[in-house]
């Protein structure tokens, strides 16, 4: 059964690509014993705090996964862990997007890579499934919620890796005929 008509599996890929660039792969919420909430959303290339009842700008916070490494890789060395996976899976997503522009703008270039760009895409997509998915293992496991007196974490949303996974296996297996 194909899912994407073979003469659209290209603008297919880019489109999936492009959109992953939107997708939270993780979606957190904490409440203090304060009574305070907090929710965090983790998107490919940067993170967003929010404590609930402290304004909007005051109760922001927007980090890229390397500032988030970077404050944790003291202190908590399994989240820190999770943050530089974080890192490395933005920057392949940042190399796909490459293709993807590449792919959309000059088609030419990227006659010669595999399925013509489209399964460099799907298997980029699949590698970030994988990544974001240890990532959000590892930071669920080892969130020291005692420590920065927030109650349990609790994971709302891993939507944005079924996503990934979702992406990766259309564009992979899509019908090239």
């Amino acid at each position: 059964m194909v899912w994407i008509n073979s003469e659209y599996v290209e603008e297919f890929a880019v489109l999936t690509t492009w959109l992953s660039v939107l997708l939270p792969w993780s979606v957190v919420r904490a409440t203090s014993e304060q009574g305070a909430e907090l929710v965090v959303l983790r998107f490919p290339f940067f993170g967003i705090q929010y404590v609930f009842g402290t304004g909007l700008v005051d109760g922001t916070t927007i980090r890229t996964p390397w500032e988030y490494y970077t404050v944790n890789a003291g202190q908590f060395p399994a989240q820190a862990t999770a943050y530089l996976v974080w890192t490395l899976a933005a920057i392949v997503l940042g190399a796909a997007v490459v293709v993807s522009l590449l792919m959309y703008f000059e088609h030419d270039l990227v006659e010669k890579l595999p399925g013509r760009g489209v399964y460099v895409l799907g298997a980029s997509m699949l590698a970030l499934g994988v990544a974001f998915t240890a990532a959000a293992v590892q930071l669920h496991l080892n969130q020291p919620a005692d420590i920065l007196g927030w109650g349990v974490y609790v994971p709302i949303g891993l939507l944005g890796v079924v996503f990934f996974y979702a992406f990766g296996v259309l564009d992979l297996f899509a019908d090239r005929a």
